[in-house]
Parts: C-alpha cells; sequence; structure tokens
C-alpha cells in the first residue's frame, strides 16, 4: 500500500514517536520491564495483523538476515534510551537521541561509500561539540545526568544503525514482514539482556500496563513503524530530517505534563546538535540536475 502523501505520514510518524520519552517517564517499572513490555506488545499488535497481509515474505535469504539484525540493534537502542531516561532529563536524553542522522551518515559511507565530503565531517564534529555542551551541563546535577546522557548517545549510535539497515532492506521487502522481524527480533534481544543483568521483573502496577500498551500502540506502531514505511517511499534525507521534530515535541511534553524545563545547557547544546544534523541532511539533498533520476 502507498499513500498519496507519505510526507505527511512521516509528520504523524514523529507526532507519535515523541511521546515515547513521556510515557517511559510516567512508568514506574525498571528500564528492561518497560523496554522488554513495549516491544512484545509491538511485535504481539503486529503479529495479529498477519491473516490480513496477502503480500510477499522474504525473497532473499539476505534480507532477512539484515532484518534479523536491524533488529538486534533496535533492541540495543530501547535498552540503552530507556534506561537514558531514569537517570537524565527527558530534553536532554531527546535531543542527544536525535544524533543518529550522523551515525547513519557515517555508516553510509564508510558502508555503501556515500561521500559525506567536508561537509559531512564538520557536521559530525559540530554534533560532538553540541553533545559535550549538553553533558557537561547536565554534570552540575550529578553524575548520574551525564550516565543517562552516555546511555542516550549509545541509543542514537544503535538507532542510526538500525534506521542505515533499513534503508538498505526496506525497498525490497514490505513493511510489515520487515517490522514483524525487527520487533519480534528487538523483544528478544531485550529479554536476553533483562535475563542476562536479572533486570526484566514484571511491571509494577496495572498502570504501567496501560502505559506500556499506549506506548507500543503510539509510538512503535504509528511512530517507528511509519519511519520505515518512509524508508521504502522517501529519499534518506526527509527520514532523518523528520527525526529533529521529535526533541521539539518532547520537550513541549515534558514541560506540559511534568513542568520539567529544560537547561540553558540542552537548549544551546541542542541548537547545536539541530544545526549539526542540518547540515549533513542538506549535504544529501539531490542537485537540481539529479532530480528524477
Amino acid at each position: 500500500m502507498r499513500f498519496k502523501y507519505p510526507g505527511l505520514i512521516l509528520l504523524i510518524g514523529v507526532f507519535f514517536v515523541s511521546w515515547a520519552s513521556i510515557l517511559i517517564r510516567l512508568c514506574q517499572s525498571e528500564p528492561t520491564t518497560i523496554a522488554f513490555f513495549r516491544m512484545l506488545f509491538s511485535t504481539v499488535m503486529i503479529f495479529c495483523a498477519i491473516p490480513f497481509y496477502k503480500g510477499h515474505w522474504f525473497a532473499k535469504r539476505s534480507d532477512l538476515i539484515l532484518s534479523v539484525l536491524s533488529g538486534i540493534l533496535l533492541g540495543f537502542h530501547f535498552y540503552t534510551w530507556v534506561a537514558s531516561l531514569k537517570f537524565t532529563s527527558i530534553s536532554s536524553s531527546v535531543v542527544l537521541v536525535t544524533t543518529q542522522p550522523i551515525f547513519v551518515a557515517v555508516l553510509s559511507y564508510f558502508f555503501i561509500k556515500e561521500k559525506i565530503g567536508l561537509t559531512g565531517i564538520l557536521g559530525v564534529a559540530i554534533a560532538m561539540a553540541g553533545s559535550y555542551f549538553v553533558a557537561h551541563g547536565d554534570l552540575k546535577f550529578g553524575a548520574a545526568y551525564l550516565k543517562g546522557d552516555i546511555l542516550a548517545i549509545l541509543g542514537a549510535l544503535f538507532a542510526g544503525s538500525y534506521l542505515f539497515l533499513g534503508r538498505v532492506v526496506r525497498p525490497r521487502v514490505d513493511l510489515l514482514p520487515y517490522i514483524l522481524i525487527v520487533y519480534g527480533t528487538s523483544t528478544a534481544v531485550i529479554a536476553i539482556l533483562g535475563i542476562a543483568t536479572n533486570s526484566i521483573p514484571m511491571p509494577i502496577n496495572q498502570a504501567d500496563y496501560l502505559y506500556l500498551f499506549l506506548m507500543a500502540l503510539g509510538p512503535t506502531i504509528l511512530g517507528h513503524s511509519l519511519y520505515n514505511y518512509a524508508l521504502r517511499h522517501l529519499p534518506a534525507f526527509p527520514v532523518g530530517m523528520s527525526i529533529l521534530g521529535e526533541p521539539v515535541f518532547a520537550t513541549i511534553w515534558g514541560i506540559l505534563v511534568f513542568a520539567e524545563n529544560p537547561a540553558s545547557s540542552t537548549i544551546f547544546g541542542g541548537a547545536i546538535i539541530l544545526f549539526a544534523v542540518i547540515l549533513v541532511m542538506l549535504k544529501l539533498l539531490p542537485r537540481p540536475g539529479e532530480m528524477g533520476k
């Protein structure tokens, strides 16, 4: 299925993804519990759609392997990023985790030989400087905040790698088979990590089940799934650019729901990071002579 306005679908996805940090903060359960049940519920929802799917599954074994690898990376993304929200502020965590387009650009350069040039290198350096300002500013709140910032950056690395693989696989694989494998693998990875660290108990209270269900339905099914849809029908640059809307929305929700105003260092560092990502993504825009090729 192809929607007439995939760009609008992408914006809807950004809106729903931006609520993830709020729902995570509302949950009283442990980070691994949140990550696991979010992906478990998401996988079950996708599994229920299988009887209505009439398309093709994986034609190539390599696409299946890459999809599994994408799911592993997504699992590590949720494992690290959800944990970051238990240590640092919503604004700092979401600003840092949205550096993922930088990692996409770097991976594209090394693995599929997409040249990012001097502009790309400069963008990476500027983004690192912005991350430093956010992390350095958070130090005054305590070492735990810095730990949360580091976890958020790791989350960005894993998310960027996951999106990169999606760019490779999605043009050849339909949405439902792809996200079923990705979400299912992600669930298994988080379960293994939880068992290994003895950190995957059941949700603390009944309210958490509601938040986890909403997390699966909104940020995952209506958020990440729409990102993956867009990876097939739009060039990579608008998908990467759209991620920049997440910290803006999430910071607004954080102010409205928790009265959590971002620190001045987060605003300053976040602005630098957003500038760096925009710089890199604009470099990936097709030139006028390349349009329509």
